[in-house]
């Protein structure tokens, strides 16, 4: 069989069944995440013509459960004029916009960046934030025909994050110059109008470029911790400059007075793998942040192994901040993993005399504790047993936890990506508690009760895989 027979022939193999995936097309960033009348909405960077990064528009898709995905009509189409871009959703319940008819429910609004191409009479090469709107939940969409609403000029000004702000009673817009490496603040009473509040920038975030700007209000937890504490979290992309090589994603706390967000925090990573980019939260949720992320990279995307269809979005994970004793904030992430999963026992496997074989096909989970002062090794050793292709993570009480997909793949992919950024947890725990979630084409793996999650993708095509754990020799 030839390499292009065998990639056809694994296409379906590779696609997740619970990560949400373009059907036939390309995707990349998230976009105008929202929860609305008890449904999921998520629309995503997509070429409709083609699984190249061409064209971009905002396909959507909707879900009861943030687990099970199903796809709608196209929401926002590409013209020979202008492309649209990254962005964001919001409910606007009072109609502060008027953009729904008199005594009509308020409707949803869609921010996102204009990138106007050459064939634009007045704005070739301008980045500039525009809105549409959609009165029957989503489905509809008609472009505002003021557009743009804010217009910086720039050739690099985008990805608008609109959220509402209730101490101020204003509109919010988080959304960068990014080049310059700057996050610009804007508010608004109609979501219409934008007044320029101020600029953040952070000496410590040195990418290539910075993208998809999230300013999110977060719980805290933890000692000394009264009733409804709270800080603020700006999530941060760059490209490149992720922690784990290509492109990847930040996260800062701090505090926002609803004009200026200010941070004596180093930026740290939202994830430790190499598939976590562009994440950003839903709007329309209480309590604890939901965000999704686009499970790929920058650097090596044009390889995934897929055709037609062509990357997909991480699981969903809900952010809390936890206080420690000495006062200070860390990040903590859950994911949202799905009830029917096939679940082994880290201990179970660990007992066993041989690995435990499982359909490759279908999803599963590992979960369990391993010593966090001792080595050891969860290995997935997938297709044949005798040549297997391993997916290994790894403990070292030095080094730190590591997934490493070098030997993963039944062809070359991202070989120079193959190792997660390690994680290093507390001194003062016996134990280290893990949940992998293995989709397919998709891994993901909580690590310490949420203080690190791991996203990667491999492309094995096999199917059945072996499951064992043990001490490093």
């Amino acid at each position: 069989m030839t390499p292009t027979a065998l990639s056809q022939a694994r296409t379906d193999l590779f696609r997740p069944r619970h990560h949400l995936t373009p059907e036939s097309t390309w995707m990349n960033d998230p976009n105008g995440l929202i929860r609305h009348e008890g449904r999921w909405h998520a629309f995503y960077q997509n070429n409709p013509l083609g699984s190249d990064h061409a064209n971009l528009s905002w396909a959507h898709a909707v879900s009861d459960d943030l687990v099970s995905w199903t796809h709608l009509p196209l929401a926002l189409p590409f013209s020979e004029e202008e492309l649209i871009f990254s962005g964001s959703v919001v409910h606007d319940a009072e109609n502060s916009s008027g953009l729904a008819g008199p005594g009509e429910p308020g409707p949803l609004v869609a921010i996102y960046t204009s990138a106007y191409t050459d064939a634009h009479p007045t704005l070739a090469g301008i980045q500039a934030q525009s809105i549409a709107s959609s009165t029957d939940g989503g489905t509809v969409w008609t472009y505002h025909s003021g557009n743009p609403v804010l217009d910086r000029s720039s050739a690099n000004f985008r990805d608008p994050k609109v959220f509402r702000h209730q101490e101020s009673g204003r509109w919010v817009m988080v959304a960068v110059e990014a080049v310059d490496h700057q996050v610009h603040i804007h508010t608004s009473a109609d979501l219409l109008t934008w007044e320029h509040a101020s600029v953040f920038t952070h000496p410590e975030v040195d990418g290539g470029i910075w993208e998809c700007p999230d300013l999110v209000r977060v719980p805290v937890s933890g000692d000394g911790t009264g009733p409804g504490a709270e800080a603020w979290v700006l999530v941060l992309s760059t490209n490149p400059g992720g922690p784990a090589g290509g492109s990847g994603t930040y996260t800062l706390i701090g505090d926002f007075d609803g004009r200026t967000f200010t941070t004596e925090a180093s930026p740290q990573p939202l994830d430790l793998g190499q598939d976590c980019y562009a994440a950003v939260s839903f709007s329309g949720v209480d309590g604890d942040p939901v965000l999704l992320g686009w499970m790929n990279n920058w650097d090596y995307v044009a390889q995934t192994p897929t055709s037609p269809w062509r990357s997909s979005l991480t699981l969903a994970r809900t952010l809390r901040l936890e206080r420690s004793g000495d006062g200070t904030l860390a990040v903590r992430q859950h994911l949202v993993i799905p009830d029917d999963l096939r679940t082994v026992d880290l201990a179970d496997a660990a007992a066993a005399e041989a690995p435990i074989v499982l359909d490759a096909e279908e999803p599963f989970r590992l979960r369990g504790t391993l010593p966090s002062r001792s080595p050891w090794r969860v290995v997935l050793s997938f297709g044949d047993p005798e040549a297997p292709q391993d997916l290994v993570l790894s403990s070292d009480p030095e080094d730190g936890v590591v997934l490493d997909r070098s030997r993963t793949h039944a062809e070359p992919f991202a070989v120079e990506h193959a190792r997660s950024l390690p994680y290093l947890p507390g001194t003062e725990r016996e134990e280290l508690t893990i949940e992998m979630v293995v989709d397919r084409s998709c891994v993901e793996v909580e690590l310490d009760g949420g203080r690190a999650l791991i996203s990667q993708q491999i492309f094995h095509g096999a199917s059945q895989v072996g499951v064992a754990v043990g001490p490093i020799a």
